[in-house]
């Protein structure tokens, strides 16, 4: 837990030089984290369609269905 005084200490505190070689631990970090509150479920291989709008559907009903299990993990909590 930090403390800070104005927004621009705060701003200062969380900026990280690009070249800072802790900057890549961090960043796995985050993605960890993230990963673990909201795992995700990607189809994995590759997918051939005739259309757009086939892959379009299959991209939308992909989507459906991990909203349908976000909402579903949530309302059990």
């Amino acid at each position: 837990m930090q403390r800070f005084h104005s927004f621009e200490d705060a701003r200062r505190a969380l900026w990280v030089d690009p070249k800072d070689p802790a900057l890549l631990e961090r960043i796995a970090k985050l993605w960890s984290l993230s990963s673990r509150l909201v795992p995700r479920h990607i189809p994995r291989g590759l997918r051939r369609f005739r259309t757009i709008e086939e892959a379009n559907r299959e991209r939308d009903a992909w989507v459906q269905r991990r909203i349908d299990r976000l909402r579903a993990e949530h309302s059990r909590a």
